[in-house]
């Protein structure tokens, strides 16, 4: 696979967001409840913002892009970060880790604005060098299963966040204590030290991490659906689209 990214000053940045090549088909997993795709909901956003998202697809030569998203999705395969899985790991897919691990690699190493959602976050971690927490033990507190099946319910706020002061989500949200959704059973466990934790929630998992580009965010909440309801959560899409204008 041949990787380029170019960050000109474009009218329309292009945004750039890698999901599996079946993903449309599959069943849906992890809160993709009926017809509802994540995905579409981030492509929306980046297109509010003033972007233009394109879905990039393991073994595809892949587009130039001024930024990138990685969003959420199923578990990473714990054996790429030395981890023997634990029986709850589910939906797996090692071509797709490693494809989202390369795109996140060159990002934080090339200053190349990123936003990682969910699954995103976890991917920047394991790819700066971290590890993750296979399986939560109080998951219902961090995936409602109300939520998971309906996804209407996707946009509701199940718990606070305790955000760093004077990082960029404390920047861009303008609170140190912020109510989110919630739709993961796995976190970040161990962080490396490229990487920042600046937001966790009141039972200690990790929120938000930040690496030390412009704007390299990784946030554990789906800002692409509490946008509907919070319009500060458009502007994790708003920042990332203005970065990826800068040349």
């Amino acid at each position: 696979m041949k990787s380029s990214f170019s960050q000109q000053n474009t009218v329309r940045p292009t945004v750039g967001v890698p999901i599996p090549r079946n993903y449309f088909e599959k069943e849906p997993l992890w809160g993709n409840a009926g017809g509802y795709r994540a995905v579409n909901e981030i492509l929306q956003a980046v297109e509010q913002a003033g972007g233009r998202g394109v879905l990039l697809y393991p073994g595809d030569e892949t587009t130039a892009i001024d930024a990138l998203i990685l969003p959420g999705g199923g578990d990473i395969t714990p054996s790429i970060y030395g981890a023997e899985p634990v029986s709850q790991v589910d939906d797996t897919d090692v071509e797709l880790d490693l494809f989202q691990l390369e795109l996140a690699e060159r990002a934080l190493r090339s200053d190349l604005p990123c936003l990682g959602i969910c699954r995103g976050m976890q991917v920047m971690n394991v790819a700066a060098g971290g590890t993750l927490i296979q399986h939560l033990e109080e998951t219902e507190r961090h995936f409602p299963m109300e939520a998971r099946e309906n996804p209407d319910l996707r946009s509701e706020t199940v718990h606070g966040l305790n955000v760093e002061e004077g990082s960029h989500l404390e920047q861009i949200l303008g609170e140190q204590e912020v109510a989110v959704n919630s739709l993961h059973h796995q976190a970040a466990d161990i962080v490396p030290d490229t990487l920042r934790v600046v937001a966790t929630s009141d039972d200690g998992i990790v929120e938000a991490l930040e690496g030390s580009g412009r704007f390299q965010l990784g946030v554990q909440f789906h800002p692409e659906d509490l946008r509907h309801k919070d319009s500060r959560f458009q502007a994790l899409f708003n920042v990332l689209v203005e970065h990826a204008r800068v040349a």
